[in-house]
């Protein structure tokens, strides 16, 4: 019954949520995300409600034997069925299933500073800077059962450890990883091997696991990203979906490196990775996320960074003590953004490859991309930012219809009309003047409206016809439903550009 405290806690505490969604509108969860939020409204949940909490729920079997009974006048002790909470009947349910560890392990609670051992394998999943207060979260169950556990298992400790937990985001943070990591390279033998697991969405976390990783003998010989959140309306924000996984053996040797030397090299390991990514994905049911690309092109960074033993012009000392909100610009940084960057070019929407995308502007090449990333189902506003970041677009908010968190997405071409249109930026570029010509062919129901305007504005119309025809090509073939009057206008503007002449 122990292992269904959590479970009654987590449905029926003092700061469990109310779903008040029209359809539904019941007492929700505790942990409908990974904090514990301040409830303006309070869900508590009943005992005879607690029955559709998993562990608790009445057996099908149950539930017939209920239905009979009230049917019948009776109870289930007169059909000599065992009383009690529903929980009994899915506690012996379950029982069934448990299978037990029939080989050595050694379970415990240690400062990963200290003497945890020796191992050919660790496995780590450290804290995401100040992503995830751990140590809290931990502390809501152990509220529950620091009584109980002591009488079922009294070899256990019940103390919240939170002494020991690596946190924050400064340098008694990145001090604490480089100690930890440094010495479980020390408790590995020459051949052995790490995996660690991280995700981030920031640059300068990267940055400083590069440095904490670095500074602990370690470097990143492979890395690859895997799917590891699934979608579900209770997750509602900028949450990353794909986590990387980094194999760390050993660093050998004392070759050194100069900063400028390592950005070519940063931009070539990316291209690689992301040529092995898209090898294996099928563009019919994609594997990989514009997101989970992103993140391959962090960890190529790590893998070119801590290859070498030692980095000309950087003082690890000052970087791992430095402060975020130091003005002056990080080059660890400066490399990994660069390698984003590097990934945001690369991953070319089908259809504008080669001269086509090598002339488009910065704003252009962010608008193409998020399009591409919404013709995937895809509308956090998380990965627009990220794209924006790479490309080097400070301000995007003008091209956005909806900016909401997971409902993010982009004007069509009738919805911008004649919002930033003409003039410099964005407004005078070749992608603006197309969305303009492919709105003008949806009003007028009519493509040669779109052409003659095209003609008219564009003193060098001829020689970026074939720009123009690419994309409204790529427009015409948007799946989405809010496109779809604009992506027929913008096949019919294709089509009639296609066949003009002098």
């Amino acid at each position: 019954m122990a292992v269904f405290i959590a479970k009654a806690a987590e449905r029926n505490s003092r700061i469990q949520g109310w779903d008040s969604s029209c359809t539904v509108e019941k007492a929700s969860h505790t942990f409908t995300n990974q904090a514990l939020n301040t409830q303006y409204v309070i869900g508590v949940n009943s005992h005879y409600s607690m029955r559709e909490v998993p562990f608790f729920a009445e057996t099908r079997e149950e539930r017939r034997l209920t239905a009979q009974c009230r049917r019948d006048g009776t109870t289930q002790d007169d059909q000599n069925l065992d009383g009690g909470h529903a929980a009994s009947y899915a506690f012996q349910e379950h029982k069934a299933h448990l299978i037990p560890i029939c080989h050595r392990t050694d379970i415990r609670v240690a400062d990963a500073r200290g003497d945890v051992g020796q191992a050919d394998l660790w496995l780590t999943d450290p804290p995401y800077a100040d992503a995830i207060v751990y140590h809290e979260l931990s502390e809501f169950f152990l509220a529950w059962y620091e009584k109980h556990l002591p009488k079922l298992f009294p070899d256990w400790s019940t103390d919240s450890k939170r002494a020991l937990a690596i946190q924050g985001s400064g340098k008694a943070f990145r001090e604490g990883m480089v100690a930890t990591y440094r010495n479980l390279a020390a408790r590995m033998p020459d051949n052995g091997l790490q995996i660690v697991m991280f995700t981030h969405q920031d640059a300068g976390v990267w940055a400083d696991l590069a440095l904490i990783l670095w500074a602990a003998g370690l470097r990143v010989t492979a890395a690859w990203t895997v799917a590891t959140e699934t979608e579900s309306a209770l997750k509602s924000g900028n949450y990353v979906q794909g986590t990387v996984l980094m194999v760390l053996r050993k660093r050998e040797g004392d070759e050194t490196a100069f900063l400028d030397e390592l950005v070519p090299e940063v931009e070539t390991e990316v291209q690689a990775q992301l040529a092995a990514m898209l090898d294996l994905d099928d563009r019919d049911d994609p594997n990989f996320t514009d997101a989970d690309y992103q993140l391959a092109a962090y960890a190529a960074a790590l893998r070119v960074l801590t290859a070498y033993a030692s980095i000309e012009d950087l003082d690890v000392a000052y970087e791992l003590g430095r402060e975020r909100g130091d003005r002056e610009p990080s080059k660890i940084v400066g490399l990994i953004e660069d390698a984003v960057r590097t990934a945001s070019n690369y991953l070319v929407p089908p259809g504008l490859e080669g001269e086509v995308w090598r002339r488009l502007s910065p704003e252009e090449r962010l608008y193409l991309k998020c399009l591409e990333v919404e013709s995937h189902g895809d509308y956090r506003s998380g990965v627009f930012q990220e794209f924006a970041r790479g490309l080097g677009v400070r301000d995007y908010r003008y091209m956005l219809h909806s900016g909401r968190a997971n409902q993010t997405r982009l004007n069509t071409a009738s919805e911008f009309g004649r919002r930033e249109w003409g003039g410099d930026g964005f407004g005078g570029t070749t992608l603006r003047h197309c969305l303009y010509a492919v709105h003008q062919t949806a009003a007028a129901d009519d493509p040669d409206k779109g052409r003659t305007y095209l003609k008219t504005e564009l003193a060098d119309y001829w020689e970026r016809r074939a720009q123009l025809i690419a994309l409204a090509d790529y427009l015409s073939r948007l799946p989405m439903a809010h496109w779809r009057g604009d992506a027929e206008a913008a096949r019919l503007l294709a089509g009639l550009l296609r066949q003009d002449s002098v």
